[in-house]
């Protein structure tokens, strides 16, 4: 699935940080394709990857665009709805 591009910028989400969200995302979507998860996991899975932190950089330090992040969050958030029960 294509979340479009993540530009670097001063500042920013910990680039770490939204990959580890990203992958939890993607990783989620595999299962859903494999229809292998409960609604109660998938419930769980979500929970856990909405409150996963995403610290914000210090000026003087680069990370992804909060812009972008959000967006590709949103793209994937879609598509996870897309195999359940939230569309």
């Amino acid at each position: 699935m294509d979340i479009g591009n993540l530009h670097t910028v001063w500042g920013g989400y910990n680039k770490k940080d939204v990959m580890r969200k990203i992958d939890a995302y993607k990783s989620l979507i595999v299962l859903l394709e494999k229809n292998s998860l409960s609604w109660a996991r998938v419930n769980a899975e979500l929970e856990k990857i909405h409150s996963a932190p995403i610290r914000k950089m210090f000026v003087l330090m680069r990370g992804y665009s909060v812009t972008d992040a959000e967006a590709a969050f949103e793209k994937l958030e879609q598509e996870v709805k897309k195999h359940t029960f939230l569309s």
